[in-house]
């Protein structure tokens, strides 16, 4: 037999073995990407848990974390198709879904919910010796409020209007949470708005160079927004002791953050990645403490926009949803 037809017979030879290979379960696992938010928040170490646990859970992923600018920014990448999963809170989800606000000429019709976690709470921190002792006291400063376009600057403009002042009443930066806290520390910023679970890494970091207060909303100031944002929810502590030198609870709210997945994932990929959430919690938990809040009793909580089947498929075997 000539080599050029030797080599024709072996490469047809390998060709055929890698095709009964990937017939009998040795197909590369699907790339999926999670949209996360900044590096100094909560979503993005968080984030980076879930994909190290469902790449690791052998239900044929492998999950990349990605910083990105937040809830807006995720819902956004959802549309597009450019990431699978995202960090949304749940007043931008009714609004991408419903095509309100900012979502107003852009409505993301392919988002469905996944899972719900934790109220993503309003942490305003001012230096101890600023005389800001309020919301109110925020007239005329500098604020940062979070990356243009972001959840966060939307919930400064929700606290603030009901203590009545206008959004343009305040001198607003748009600033991550890192970057804006360098400015604090160094005076060339009044206060910094961190939207997030608590405690979170840009508070601790301050906290341990500095006096810091993070102001309460009053709870009468509370009802109002959730009278208007039935999304955001009730009255929250942050209990004194979580930050470092934070000796009085901090009374807040926020928006519950929840995960959501674009509509044409598979339902059965769905399904297993909703169960090894659930199932493998204690995996999250080992890398961020967040983990702790992924809960079957509050998974579908929040959410007025569908359940992706594959989630909802999981959570009436566990008797959550009827």
């Amino acid at each position: 037999m000539k080599k050029t037809t030797m080599r024709i017979v072996c490469m047809l030879s390998i060709v055929a073995w890698m095709s009964l290979l990937g017939g009998v379960g040795f197909a590369a696992d699907k790339n999926i990407s999670i949209g996360t938010g900044a590096m100094s928040g909560t979503y993005y170490p968080l984030g980076v848990a879930m994909a190290k646990m469902w790449t690791g859970a052998k239900i044929g992923v492998n999950v990349a974390a990605e910083a990105t600018g937040g809830s807006v920014e995720n819902a956004r990448h959802i549309k597009g198709k450019t990431m699978e999963i995202g960090f949304v809170e749940s007043l931008i989800a009714e609004w991408a879904y419903q095509g309100q606000e900012m979502f107003k000429d852009n409505k993301v019709t392919n988002i469905r919910g996944l899972i719900s976690l934790y109220p993503n709470t309003i942490q305003t921190v001012v230096k101890a010796d600023s005389g800001i002792k309020s919301y109110a006291d925020l007239k005329g400063k500098k604020v940062s409020c979070g990356i243009q376009g972001s959840s966060s600057v939307l919930a400064m403009k929700i606290v603030l209007e009901t203590y009545g002042i206008p959004f343009g009443d305040i001198k607003p930066q748009y600033l991550a949470y890192g970057p804006a806290m360098e400015l604090l520390k160094d005076g060339q910023v009044d206060a910094v708005l961190v939207d997030a679970g608590a405690p979170t890494s840009s508070i601790i970091d301050i906290v341990s160079q500095h006096k810091v207060k993070i102001l309460s909303i009053d709870r009468a100031n509370i009802d109002k927004i959730v009278q208007k944002y039935p999304y955001f929810s009730k009255a929250t502590v942050i209990p004194k002791g979580t930050y470092s030198g934070i000796n009085e609870d901090i009374v807040t709210t926020g928006s519950l953050a929840t995960l959501c997945v674009a509509a044409e994932m598979p339902d059965d990929l769905v399904y297993q990645i909703t169960k090894a959430l659930i199932e493998k919690k204690a995996d999250v938990a080992k890398v961020h403490e967040k983990g702790k809040t992924i809960d079957l009793k509050t998974a579908v909580n929040g959410f007025s926009i569908p359940l992706h089947p594959g989630a909802l498929k999981y959570y009436k075997e566990k008797g959550v949803v009827k």
